[in-house]
């Protein structure tokens, strides 16, 4: 009987090394390379057909509807994700209403929506925006689950690829970091298409560039430049600047050891390299040359951007991560992270996507990979560039955020554009990568039996667990001495911290690969997995009692809107689509402030990218910053301004006086209550 189950165990045992055997180019088998994505993409779709997406749009409805919100499937709406639930998901509302247009109305002078902003238009940007097609095609409830899950079917994809294409033979390791990198915090927090893509891109490219340099097949190496360059193109337009360029830099130096590991220190070296390079260089200039038309087309709102006092040409000085995040505590605080989700602010920062982290496993894994590095050297007097370009990628990021005095070299690598907080994603970009080079590593070096494993492995294992402990007790400290109500609203810190510490000794032998694996997932779905709900449709303000009145009124009579109050009195003219003074303006429109502010002289306060919301005064307009995103200017409905320009008011507050007012409607809806006015020829 025990022979009987030996052979089964051994016959199913070779059967699965088949299946994941790679080809004779060391690459992955087709199988090894389909199932995990086409699995994602399969989850994606079911969830895209139900309409179900993270969207905190849900928000809304804690001000306009009463009860459970039926559209809720699970968790909770976050309100800090203010920039999709408010922004983002306002400006596509608007962009439905007016037919997908170039040039958003509602602005007077207009918007551009292909620019700045990531928003649906027919336009032939849109061939670039593959997260933009359900809006275009299936309308506003599907857009928002398309555009929710499409960029994250890419990352994870992208992840599971970069591992699967160093380490062909761990398939289903390769699929569990990869949902461990999908459910990140930083990831999670800061969900949306331009802060996906920069690093789904970067993870592809890296896999890209190994296939380009070990496939014969043509077809294989064009197709993969195709994809990778047309994905280059859709991460540039999305002009999230603080993800692209650590993301940018991670790739760069992978690409420039692996070109140095070809050895192309003879002429035919250096023509066999081009001829496999070629396709990926040719895709390059193509990239290029969109990107170029596509700034060359919108020049005009570059600079208009480039020229705000807010955020305007912001530069950023190395070693400034004590800054916004005192001890550090921030940065190193993933075993905290589910704090964010009831606790905010805290000792981790001052709110959740500032704060929110990466599991720092590449840092921890550092050590190892030097370790490689001069172990390859002293066995066979050969640099492994891959292992020191990784290294330096971890020494260069580490020294821009606690190293201060090197700003013109940061400036040069464009480091000097992005923000401490923003840089931890170059730590998530580099986390397949740093575990995939580790277990290529561990799975090359075969040993008679696991005592061999153990004393071969075992330095490495320990220092950089070690180093995993160390930061996470340094953590633990200060959440114990400075904020204890952490360990409260975060109680699964303790599973998270043995997880990780565990990933990072257990990924250095063979037997515990997979483990290891499975506890860096653990550790992220601790923190990742409540940050999001799972919302079906969207929350849309045009369905509310006050958005159809609003709508109703401006179609009997055309005009234009300015609204009074707080974020709820602007949120309903921007989704409505309607002309108006009042919405999230990512540039200034030279039209509208010439209106409000004829001689300029309140241009410093509305040049910037910021909430444009207004409050009842006297006389004309007076416009001002609470905070660096924010314009509040006064309204008087017997201004010069008002007179002229402004047809209807929509506030959620009486006015001081009824003069040059007219009431046309009153709603009360939830906890809203609002009133439109008409503005009526004033008595002077």
């Amino acid at each position: 009987m025990a022979s009987s189950v030996s052979a089964g165990w051994h016959t199913s045992v070779a059967a699965l090394r088949r299946l994941v055997e790679p080809r004779a180019s060391g690459l992955p088998n087709w199988l090894v390379v389909t199932w995990f994505p086409v699995l994602v993409a399969l989850v994606g779709v079911v969830l895209i057909v139900l309409r179900i997406s993270g969207t905190s749009s849900g928000v809304n409805f804690l001000t306009y509807g009463t009860g459970a919100d039926p559209r809720l499937v699970w968790g909770s709406p976050q309100q800090i994700r203010g920039d999709e639930w408010l922004v983002q998901q306002g400006w596509v509302v608007s962009q439905a209403q007016q037919g997908f247009p170039v040039i958003n109305g509602t602005f007077p002078g207009g918007m551009n929506s292909t620019a700045v902003m990531e928003l649906p238009s027919w336009d032939w940007t849109a061939l670039l925006r593959p997260h933009m097609w359900g809006f275009l095609l299936f309308g506003l409830e599907v857009g928002v689950a398309w555009q929710w899950w499409i960029p994250g079917i890419g990352l994870a994809s992208a992840a599971y690829l970069l591992f699967v294409t160093l380490v062909p033979r761990r398939p289903v390791t390769a699929a569990l970091v990869a949902t461990a990198v999908f459910f990140s915090p930083i990831i999670q927090w800061w969900y949306g298409p331009n802060s996906i893509w920069p690093v789904a891109w970067a993870m592809l490219a890296i896999a890209g560039t190994v296939w380009l340099l070990r496939d014969t097949r043509r077809w294989v190496r064009v197709s993969w430049a195709v994809v990778v360059g047309w994905l280059a193109a859709t991460t540039a337009i999305g002009l999230y600047i603080p993800f692209s360029i650590p993301c940018v830099l991670v790739f760069v130096l992978f690409f420039v050891g692996s070109v140095l590991q070809e050895r192309p220190w003879s002429r035919e070296r250096v023509a066999a390299l081009s001829r496999r390079l070629l396709p990926v260089v040719v895709a390059g200039v193509s990239a290029a040359a969109v990107i170029g038309l596509f700034v060359a087309t919108r020049l005009d709102v570059f600079q208009a951007v480039g020229s705000t006092v807010y955020p305007g040409q912001r530069s950023e000085t190395t070693g400034s991560i004590f800054v916004k995040d005192p001890n550090a505590a921030g940065f190193f605080g993933a075993p905290f992270g589910q704090s964010f989700t009831a606790s905010s602010p805290n000792l981790l920062g001052a709110n959740q996507s500032e704060s929110a982290t990466v599991i720092l496993i590449a840092v921890f894994l550092t050590p190892a990979l030097a370790w490689f590095a001069v172990s390859t050297w002293r066995r066979s007097r050969r640099i492994d560039w891959v292992f020191i370009t990784t290294c330096l990628t971890v020494i260069i990021f580490l020294a821009y955020l606690f190293v201060p005095g090197w700003d013109a070299v940061a400036k040069l690598l464009l480091l000097d554009r992005v923000p401490a907080e923003r840089l931890r994603v170059g730590f998530l970009a580099l986390t397949p990568l740093a575990i995939a080079l580790v277990v290529r590593e561990i799975d090359s070096r075969r040993s008679a039996g696991w005592r061999s494993a153990l004393r071969r492995n075992l330095g490495p294992a320990v220092a950089c667990a070690v180093l995993a402990a160390a930061l996470s007790g340094y953590v633990i400290y200060l959440v114990r001495t400075q904020d204890p109500g952490l360990q409260v609203v975060a109680p699964l810190w303790k599973v998270t911290a043995v997880t990780i510490v565990l990933s990072s000794f257990l990924f250095f032998f063979r037997a515990t690969v997979t483990v290891a694996a499975a506890c860096l997932l653990v550790a992220a779905l601790t923190i990742g997995l409540w940050i999001n709900p799972l919302y079906r449709g969207l929350f849309n303000l045009n369905d509310t009692n006050i958005g159809q009145a609003v709508l109703e009124i401006n179609e009997d009579d055309p005009g234009t809107w300015v609204g009074v109050g707080e974020n709820p009195s602007m949120a309903i003219l921007m989704s409505s689509g309607v002309d108006a003074y009042s919405g999230m303006q990512p540039y200034p429109s030279e039209e509208m402030w010439h209106d409000i502010d004829p001689d300029g002289s309140d241009e410093k306060a509305w040049n910037r990218l910021a909430y444009v919301r207004w409050k009842f005064g006297q006389g004309e307009p007076e416009s001002s910053n609470p905070v660096a995103d924010q314009i509040i200017t006064t309204f008087d409905a017997c201004s010069d301004f008002a007179q002229e320009h402004v047809s209807y008011v929509l506030a959620d507050s009486p006015p001081p006086s009824m003069q040059c007012l007219h009431i046309l409607d009153e709603e009360k809806e939830g906890v809203s209550d609002m009133t439109i006015y008409e503005v009526i020829p004033s008595a002077e």
